[in-house]
């Protein structure tokens, strides 16, 4: 095989001093017969040979690579550098395919040439002559169902043409046409016979694989995974180090002085490096550390703006104390601190500041309205036993009353797929005792089942989907979202919780997380005319879950109205979790406020005594500026009604105990009280999500456990009155942004949907574990027996026992009995 001479030759001078690299003809080369990449540069020798002259190790663009740091100098031609770096640019990764039948790519048909038929073809072997010129026969490889498929061909003749790239024009037997030759565009042309070679020349693939050992010691330092021409004579081999020193490959000039051994038997090659070429040998900072360093450093240089701006913002609200963790501890720790506080959006903050100053005064915090508040207009009550009634008899009619007809509907609007739920899972368990489960949902109820809130409320939901399609005639069961609100406080529990315990035969699919912000806490008292930010620790902002009114700023901002937009969802029912007893997507709830064309369900239950701490829903009246008094002398102003709900704390004593004439008799005037039981259209979900409707804050007067700096000491302080303040918005704020002709009001029974857990089980307490649990058993003992439904075969009946079980005459059962639960049933949202 004809080759250049070449002349030029380097002097290397550093730690490689004396050693000498010269071109010349006769040195170790790989024969390329094929090529997976296409792109590579080729010059018209592409082999070396093995001879007693030394060889130019590497050009100009291999020495700024491997040995720049050595200060190595050389003097390349002008022509010499350009091919270098052209090369290099296209490294060739592997030369030579094996495939079925022993076939060896040696072109890639490109195109096609003329109207007669002829084949544009790229070179990918290093014998264009006898591949592309010579006639005979040839197969062409393509792809048939993702397999390789060949046909036999027959070459008549080939032309070599010009161009960047090595590529010939060839004619094959047969293809006369533009037609038939597109047929073959896209496929490979291969061989089956390799040419032999002499005993210093070396296929590429027959190098790839061998061991690297050092010659002087023996010692194994990689493995050989490519060959890389440099665009002349020389050759180097990409060695990926398996000796734990480097996990980057390293570059060896295949020279026989450098590589005297080459052992194709025993699948290695011996070297004898000069000294330093190792060491320097490993590339530098790769394309993707470089930007991945930059990149680094951008943010960093973010962070340190977005901090000095934040010290700017906290000296001029007076909370500059909480940087005082910057000072000692330890770097991780004042780390997290500086990240804690980054993410703090202290606008928000210093808005709820605002919003509750004016309430931490008890006597402010029974004003704020501008005329008296009013009682409801009547509402429905729902009652459930009509249902029941109505399911038992089995010739009456399909819509027996208001109930039956909601329940319907409801059911409806479930298989539709026009509804969701939204449990608020955000809170923190501090009242429930120091044993309590951090997550209010998986607190043990002491139920014989063990079930915990969370299954309860999945349990109803699964019942529910199977009602609506048994009831509906639905091909498939609907698959309701059940979107989980959860806090800084809760995430981290919650999650693992419903993975745990496998979405408790829901489908994973349609259980979503969203989590609402946190707020710092400020102390009760002030200091120097403000309420500091409390601190957990030196280096922890105290903070608490926003409230539950912080769902609709979630929502919007964590992409689940859009998500829902695209479900097709209409309704969100949105209740607390802590309610062992809540309907989760109740089908009469729904059916109701649908009905009614309403924007806001709201269910409530009746007040027992003036004492007790419930809110309780009224319709309060502003007095506001008329549209267009801006253009007028004089401001006009217009009394606006709304829906509200007046705190425990908030209701003056008249009012607790104001009583009314009613057909049940004397009754208190305000009784409807609210158990944050609500169903929202995702309109007006939608628009409370815009920051011009965020709702306001409320104080909540905690005791809260925090340290504070006394000199130069760090001091742990445990209350034992109320000393501090968490920000909060509660959802029912909501209800002044939706005209009250868009509000329906139901009452439902207490006794039925009413069981809340907020307090540590003790002696004459409400409200805890334990009255949560005589609840449920009360209502066990109250409803009818229930037969297995899934053996029943008649459909009303088994329509009567689902219904059962889901007012909650299974809660101790297996839901198995009545809901199949299946994988490959599961739909997928």
């Amino acid at each position: 095989m004809a080759m250049a001479m070449r002349s030029t030759c380097a002097r290397v001078h550093g730690p490689l001093q004396g050693f000498v690299f010269a071109g010349g003809r006769g040195h170790a080369h790989a024969k390329r017969i094929g090529c997976l990449h296409a792109a590579s540069a080729f010059t018209s020798s592409l082999a070396l040979s093995h001879s007693q002259s030394y060889r130019l190790l590497v050009e100009k663009f291999v020495f700024s690579r491997l040995i720049c740091r050595l200060n190595v100098r050389t003097k390349p031609s002008h022509s010499l550098q350009r091919r270098v770096i052209s090369s290099f640019a296209s490294p060739i990764l592997e030369t030579e395919v094996r495939d079925f039948g022993d076939f060896v790519e040696v072109g890639y048909i490109a195109d096609t040439h003329g109207v007669h038929g002829e084949l544009h073809v790229y070179s990918l072997t290093d014998f264009p002559g006898e591949r592309f010129e010579t006639p005979g026969k040839r197969w062409v490889r393509s792809k048939a169902m993702g397999k390789p498929v060949y046909h036999e061909v027959e070459l008549l003749e080939g032309r070599e043409v010009g161009g960047k790239r090595p590529s010939w024009l060839i004619k094959l037997k047969g293809f006369n046409s533009i037609e038939k030759a597109s047929d073959l565009v896209g496929s490979t042309l291969v061989v089956t016979e390799r040419p032999s070679l002499n005993d210093d020349e070396f296929y590429i693939p027959d190098l790839v694989g061998m061991a690297v050992m050092l010659q002087e010691s023996g010692q194994e330092i990689g493995v050989i995974v490519d060959v890389y021409n440099t665009g002349g004579d020389t050759d180097l081999l990409q060695v990926k180090r398996t000796d734990g020193t480097s996990s980057q490959k390293i570059w060896i000039p295949f020279v026989k002085e450098i590589v005297p051994i080459v052992d194709k038997d025993g699948r290695r090659v011996e070297i004898n490096p000069p000294a330093g070429l190792l060491e320097l040998n490993s590339p530098g900072e790769s394309k993707d550390e470089k930007v991945k360093r930059k990149q680094e450093l951008k943010e960093k240089r973010k962070v340190r703006e977005r901090f000095a701006g934040l010290k700017k913002r906290l000296t001029a609200i007076g909370q500059t104390h909480i940087l005082e963790g910057l000072l000692s501890g330890t770097e991780p720790q004042q780390q997290d601190l500086v990240n804690q506080l980054l993410s703090i959006d202290f606008a928000s903050f210093q808005r709820a500041v605002q919003d509750v100053l004016p309430l931490l005064d008890l006597s402010l915090r029974q004003q704020g309205h501008d005329s008296p508040p009013e009682p409801p207009s009547a509402f429905p009550c729902a009652n459930w036993q009509e249902l029941h009634t109505w399911l038992e008899q089995e010739d009456s009619p399909m819509e027996n009353g208001d109930i039956c007809r909601w329940w319907k509907e409801g059911l409806q609007l479930i298989a539709d797929g026009r509804v969701a739920v939204v449990v608020l899972a955000g809170g923190q368990s501090t009242r429930l005792g120091e044993n309590a489960s951090p997550v209010k949902g998986s607190i043990d109820l002491g139920l014989v089942s063990g079930k915990s809130l969370f299954q309860l409320q999945a349990e109803r939901l699964l019942i529910v989907q199977e009602l609506a399609k048994l009831v509906t005639g639905s091909e498939s069961r609907p698959c309701i979202p059940w979107i989980v609100m959860t806090s800084d406080s809760t995430d981290e529990y919650t999650q693992p919780y419903f993975e745990d315990n496998e979405f408790f035969g829901l489908d994973s699919a349609q259980v979503w997380f969203v989590k609402q912000d946190s707020m710092p806490c400020i102390g009760l008292d002030m200091i120097e005319d403000q309420h500091r930010i409390l601190l957990e620790t030196p280096w922890k902002v105290a903070q608490a879950p926003g409230g539950n009114g912080g769902l609709f700023t979630a929502l919007n901002a964590q992409g689940i109205n859009d998500r829902l937009a695209e479900e097709g969802v209409d309704y969100v029912q949105v209740y607390a979790v802590d309610n062992a007893l809540v309907r989760v997507a109740d089908p009469v709830f729904f059916g109701y406020t649908n009905e009614r064309g309403a924007d806001i369900g709201v269910k409530v239950v009746t007040k027992t005594s003036p004492d007790e701490a419930v809110g309780v829903v009224c319709i309060n009246h502003e007095m506001v500026e008329k549209e267009g008094a801006m253009y007028s002398d004089t401001v006009d102003y217009t009394d606006k009604a709304h829906y509200s709900v007046l705190e425990y704390s908030q209701i003056s004593d008249s009012f607790k105990h104001a009583t009314e004439e009613t057909r049940e008799g004397m009754q208190l005037k305000f009784r409807a009280a609210h158990i944050c039981v609500n169903i929202f259209s995702l309109s007006l979900i939608k628009m409370l999500g815009l920051p011009k409707n965020e709702l306001q804050f409320h104080p909540a007067v905690k005791q809260i456990k925090h340290v504070k700096q006394q000199g130069k000491e760090w001091i742990e302080v445990i209350p034992e009155r109320p000393n501090g303040v968490k920000l909060e918005r509660f959802i029912f704020d909501s209800f002044k942004f939706c005209d009250p002709r868009k509000v329906a009001l139901l009452e439902v029974s207490r006794e039925d949907e009413f069981a809340p857990v907020k307090n540590a089980a003790a002696p004459e307490v409400s409200d805890t574990v334990d009255t949560a649990r005589c609840m449920i058993n009360s209502l066990i003992s109250r409803l009818p027996s229930l037969s297995l439904s899934k053996s029943d075969s008649q459909p009303r009946q088994l329509v009567r026992n689902l219904n059962l079980a889901y007012m909650g005459g299974h809660i101790e059962g297996n839901i198995r009995d009545f809901v199949c639960i299946d994988e490959t049933e599961q739909s997928e949202l």
